[in-house]
């Protein structure tokens, strides 16, 4: 053979290798990517469509028909939408604003009187009214076509959240007129509202839930500052509160939302309309500065296509094997919260896993392309569904504290002095897995608190470390030393509250 001809050979040698090299990747990563779905079927883990969505409610037992036309007509544009009344505010650490005791609404848009609102609920006591239906029959069915995937819509979400600010402002300004009883039937139907849509599969709903409760926990505490408050009505709080569920409902959208990016990962290798409608956002904002990757509108066709090719040959099957494997350290992480009740625990368990998950892909993908598939936001969720858990353990042991003050006329020395009568057992903090901490003082107050996110008991130290600076003291800031249920702030302290406010303004 001459000399040409081995250059020949040669160079067709290199481009053989150069093509099966590919070929061969891919393949390899199609099949890992298999094995590993057919892996998770072995153990049998739910991944086609049918197995994740919920079975069909009865028309009859769908409340959806009778508040349709109430979650249109409460608007936005109100006091109770933009200015509700603030409810459980946190003033100073440990300390919160009675709202309903103020002589005026000082929201965070405006300042309205009481009468305003008072006109606004008038007007609407008709469609207030219709979500009393509720209270006995808590289902929600939207009737969602869960086949959709990514392109599902879900506009009424934003009206339940809206309808139950609307309740929040019915229950203050029953509280100020007087009425706890009429106060305890809107916070009913804003916790009714979170349960009857617990069934829903999609993630953003489980978020929509955990702000509604988080809505109903404010007004339960301004509820508790009334002092006639009723047994009755107390009781009958605390059984809805112990109804909820947040850990269980969010494995079941997880699970849904494995299903989901499933088959949107097969439909995008096989549609270029998908490719371009789903993952060009995430690698081509409008306000992107990457140069390897300049917005969309400033890309060419060619170039696009050229993307899709890449992220189709070389990327797609570790990128949806990566979504699975971290979508599975979550799922499991939520069935360990539903057993261990301790975020601690499940953060030990995820965090490491999912951090060798995300430096493995950081450097096997598609810039810009790979944030789609990390497991941190579904751990978030995780995040915030253990905290309203620990939330409604909370609510439930202050209830059980006023029940059982109303009747001794003292509150008790432990929590376990309220066992059975108050109490089942002493509820969880779900951020270490032991009983919530209590004690009583010697002013008869009481300190009720979790150790909160950062898993340490403080001694209910309700203060943010030295080194965060910050004006927000919700009880529940995730910075805070101890999540300490708060106190009523004095009439001074409520004063330097406005002050302060007045010159920041």
């Amino acid at each position: 053979m001459g000399r040409r001809g081995k250059i020949l050979l040669a160079v067709g040698v290199a481009l053989v290798v150069a093509v099966l090299i590919p070929v061969i990747h891919h393949y390899q990563l199609r099949f890992a990517t298999e094995a590993y779905i057919a892996q998770l079927k072995t153990q049998g883990e739910p991944m086609e469509l049918a197995q994740v969505i919920p079975p069909p409610v009865p028309p009859q037992h769908n409340v959806v028909p009778f508040i349709t036309n109430a979650l249109v007509r409460l608007k936005y544009e109100s006091i109770a939408g933009r200015n509700t009344p603030p409810a459980m505010r946190g003033i100073l650490p440990g300390r919160a604003m009675i709202g309903w005791q103020q002589p005026r609404i000082i929201g965070r848009q405006a300042t309205n009187t009481w009468e305003d609102l008072d006109r606004e609920l008038t007007a609407a006591k008709d469609d207030l009214n219709s979500f009393q239906n509720l209270t006995n029959h808590p289902i929600l069915d939207f009737n969602l076509d869960y086949e959709k995937g990514f392109d599902l819509r879900l506009p009424y979400l934003a009206l339940l959240r809206r309808s139950a600010q609307w309740l929040s402002a019915a229950a203050l300004y029953d509280l100020h007129e007087g009425d706890p009883k009429s106060a305890c039937a809107d916070v009913r139907v804003m916790l009714a509202i979170a349960k009857g849509d617990s069934d829903e599969r999609v993630l953003i709903s489980q978020y929509v839930r955990i702000a509604i409760t988080a809505f109903g926990a404010n007004d339960l505490w301004e509820i508790l500052q009334d002092p006639n408050i009723s047994d009755e009505d107390l009781a009958q709080l605390q059984q809805d509160w112990q109804s909820l569920d947040f850990t269980k409902s969010l494995e079941k959208a997880l699970l849904f939302e494995r299903v989901e990016n499933l088959q949107e990962c097969i439909q995008t290798r096989k549609s270029s309309e998908k490719f371009d409608k789903l993952w060009g956002y995430s690698y081509a904002s409008g306000t992107s500065t990457n140069q390897d990757f300049p917005p969309t509108e400033q890309r060419s066709l060619y170039l696009r296509k050229y993307d899709e090719l890449r992220w189709r040959w070389f990327w797609s099957y570790q990128d949806e094997l990566y979504g699975m494997q971290s979508l599975q350290v979550v799922i499991e992480a939520s069935r360990m919260a539903q057993t261990n009740k301790s975020f601690q625990a499940v953060q030990a368990f995820s965090a490491p896993r999912l951090i060798r998950l995300n430096e493995k892909h950081s450097v096997n993908s598609m810039n810009g392309l790979r944030d789609v598939f990390r497991g941190d936001p579904f751990f978030a969720a995780l995040r915030k569904a253990m905290g309203i858990e620990t939330t409604r353990n909370v609510v439930i042991t202050a209830i059980a504290l006023k029940r059982y003050e109303l009747r001794y006329h003292r509150l008790p020395d432990t929590l376990v002095e309220m066992v059975p009568d108050f109490l089942k057992s002493v509820p969880t903090d779900f951020m270490d897995g032991q009983p919530l901490r209590y004690r009583r003082n010697p002013d008869g107050t009481f300190l009720l608190y979790s150790v909160g996110e950062n898993g340490k008991d403080d001694g209910g130290n309700p203060a943010l470390p030295k080194y965060v600076q910050s004006s927000n003291y919700y009880w529940q800031n995730s910075e805070a030393l101890d999540w300490v249920w708060p106190q009523p702030a004095t009439e001074a302290e409520i004063q330097t509250y406005y002050d302060r406010q007045k010159s920041r303004n």
